[in-house]
C-alpha cells in the first residue's frame, strides 16, 4: 500500500488545549497586560493564569513545528513526535521498509544539517514550551503565593527546566567532558537574565537543574486532578533524567527513588498484557490522556507504532521492529518476549481486503485502541527502577543496585535466577523495557553508543544498515539555519560542525 495514499489525509483533531481538565479560562493574555495578570494572580492564580498554563500543556502535547498538513507534519506533533523521534535514532529499533521508509533518514542520522526542517524540530518545539512558560514565571511570587500558586508556578518551572535539558542534548556533544562547549540560548523571563548568546552546555545544566529543584518545592502538597499534570514526583523523575546525563549517580539516585514513591510495579503477568498506550495504568506517573477532541488519527502515537491497526505502523506497512539482537537478548520466560511478534513468525491482522500481515519482529507493545484514543505514556515507574538501580551501580553502590534489579525482574521474569547486575546488565533491561518509549537517542549519547545496524543476523534492511561512531557530531544537530539568518545574537560562526 503506498504512503502517498495517506499523506493527503489531515488531522482530524488537532486540539490545543490541555490533555486533562482544562484550567479556567477567563483571562486571556490577548486581553489583560502583564501587570494585570500579576496582580489578579496574587488573588486568584488559577483565574488569572489557567488560560496560559493551559497553554503551555497544550504546547508540551500538540505543537506541530510544520505549518503544512504533509506527511513530516504527521510525525512532529507534541512531545509525541519528540518520543518518536529519539526511537529511530538508535539501535534498538529496525525499520521494516530500508530506505522507503519515511524515517529513514532519521534512522541514518542523516537529517542534522542546519537547512533540513529535522534540525529545527527540537529547536522550535522547545523554546515555544519555554516562551509560554517565560510568561507565566513573573506573574507568582514563590514566596508569597499559597498552594495553587505555587503549583502552576512548579509545572512550568519543570516544563521549562526539563526543556532546557533536552535542548542541551539535541544540540551540543553530552554533558561530561563538554562543560564549556557553546550549547543553546538560555532564554528566560522578563524577570530573569537571559544568555541570549550559546550558552555554555554547563550554564543550560545548572538552569535545568534551578528550575527542576525549584518546581519539585513549588509542587509539594499539590494534589493533581489526573496523571496528565506534572506533580512533584513527576519533576523529581524529570530532574533524575537530568542528573543521570550529567554523571550525578547518587543524585539520579535519590531523585529516582523518591519520584517512584507511592508507585509499584506491574507483574510478569500484567507487563505482558498491558497495552502501553493506556495512562490509568498502575505504573504510569505522567501522559497524554486522548480524547474525542483531541485525537490525531494518523498523526497520532498509535497510528505510527500499532501494528494491529489501520494508520501508518499497522496497515500501511510502516513497521516499527525490535532490533533482532535486543530481541534475542531476552529470556524465553521473560513475559516481554510475547510484545513482538517471533522470529519466523507473522499475525494476520485486519479483514477481507482491508487485511495485512505483519512481519517477524514487528511490535505489539503498543496495540490499537478503538477509535484512535490510545493514550500517550511519558514517564512509568520502571523508568524510576532502572534509573536508581544504574545510577547505583555506577556509583559504586553494588549490592543495592543488585537488591533493586532483583525486585524488578522478579516482576518481569519469574523463572529469573540473576543475583548480580552490572550497569551494563542494567542498561540492556532498560533497553527492553523502555523499548518504544522515547529513551533510545538519549541513551546513546549519554552513554556514548556507536550505533551499529551491520552485525551477523540482523534484521535491519540492506539498505538503512549504518553504523556511525559515538561522539560525531552526525548526532547533534546544527543550529536551525533561520536561527543563524535571523538572530542577531549568533551568526554563523556559531555554528555546530556538519558531521
Amino acid at each position: 500500500m503506498k504512503l502517498s495514499k495517506y499523506i493527503g489525509l489531515l488531522l482530524a483533531s488537532v486540539a490545543f488545549t490541555s490533555c486533562g481538565e482544562d484550567y479556567l479560562t477567563d483571562m486571556p493574555s490577548s486581553n489583560v497586560t502583564s501587570e494585570q495578570i500579576a496582580n489578579e494572580a496574587a488573588k486568584d492564580p488559577a483565574k488569572a493564569l489557567g488560560s496560559q498554563l493551559s497553554g503551555a500543556y497544550s504546547n508540551w502535547n500538540f505543537h506541530v513545528t510544520r505549518a503544512n498538513s504533509d506527511l513530516m507534519m504527521q510525525m512532529s506533533v507534541g512531545w509525541t513526535g519528540m518520543i518518536m523521534l529519539s526511537n529511530v535514532m538508535g539501535n534498538d529499533m529496525s525499520l521494516s521498509m530500508g530506505s522507503q521508509d519515511p524515517w529513514n533518514f532519521d534512522h541514518g542520522l542523516g537529517y542534522n544539517s542546519e537547512q533540513y526542517y529535522r534540525s529545527g524540530q527540537p529547536w522550535n518545539y522547545f523554546y515555544t514550551i519555554i516562551k509560554s512558560c517565560n510568561e507565566i514565571i513573573p506573574s507568582v511570587d514563590s514566596l508569597k503565593a499559597d498552594t495553587e500558586g505555587k503549583a502552576i508556578l512548579g509545572q512550568v518551572l519543570a516544563m521549562r527546566g526539563i526543556s532546557y535539558a533536552y535542548l542541551a542534548q539535541w544540540y551540543q556533544l553530552t554533558y561530561k567532558g563538554h562543560e564549556n562547549l557553546p550549547c543553546v540560548p538560555l532564554l528566560l523571563s522578563s524577570a530573569e537574565q537571559s544568555i541570549n548568546t550559546r550558552a555554555t552546555v554547563q550554564q543550560v545544566y545548572d538552569r535545568a537543574e534551578t528550575d527542576l529543584l525549584g518546581a519539585i518545592r513549588m509542587l509539594k502538597g499539590y494534589k493533581r486532578k489526573d496523571k496528565t499534570y506534572i506533580d512533584e514526583h513527576v519533576a523529581e523523575g524529570l530532574l533524575s533524567r537530568v542528573y543521570l546525563v550529567m554523571n550525578r549517580w547518587d543524585d539520579a539516585a535519590a531523585m529516582a527513588h523518591a519520584a517512584r514513591e507511592g508507585y509499584s510495579l506491574m507483574n510478569a503477568t500484567e507487563a505482558a498484557e498491558y497495552n502501553y498506550q493506556d495512562i490509568d495504568n498502575k505504573e504510569v506517573m505522567w501522559g497524554c490522556d486522548i480524547t474525542e477532541n483531541t485525537k490525531l488519527i494518523y498523526a497520532s502515537f498509535g497510528s505510527w507504532y500499532s501494528t494491529d491497526g489501520y494508520g501508518y505502523g499497522g496497515q500501511v506497512g510502516v513497521y516499527h521492529l525490535i532490533d533482532a539482537a535486543l530481541y534475542n537478548s531476552i529470556s524465553a520466560t521473560d513475559a516481554r518476549k510475547s510484545l513482538y511478534i517471533a522470529p519466523g513468525s507473522s499475525e494476520e491482522f485486519g479483514e477481507g481486503g482491508q487485511a495485512w500481515t505483519a512481519p517477524e519482529y514487528a511490535n505489539l507493545k503498543f496495540r490499537f485502541v478503538k477509535d484512535w484514543l490510545g493514550d500517550v505514556v511519558y514517564m512509568r515507574v520502571a523508568e524510576m527502577y532502572l534509573t536508581e538501580a544504574e545510577a547505583l551501580a555506577r556509583g559504586g553502590h553494588g549490592t543495592e543496585a543488585n537488591t533493586l534489579m532483583r525486585e524488578f525482574m522478579s516482576n518481569r521474569d519469574e523463572a529469573s535466577t540473576k543475583t548480580s547486575f552490572t550497569a551494563n546488565d542494567i542498561y540492556q533491561q532498560r533497553r527492553i523495557e523502555l523499548w518504544g518509549e522515547g529513551f533510545t537517542y538519549y541513551d546513546h549519547l549519554r552513554l556514548g553508543i556507536d550505533l551499529k545496524r551491520t552485525y551477523e543476523g540482523t534484521n535491519e534492511p540492506e539498505t538503512s544498515q549504518a553504523n556511525i561512531k559515538a561522539g560525531s557530531y552526525k548526532w547533534i544537530y546544527q543550529l536551525p539555519l533561520d536561527e543563524i539568518q535571523n538572530n542577531e545574537f549568533i551568526s554563523e560562526s556559531d555554528q555546530n560542525p556538519a558531521q
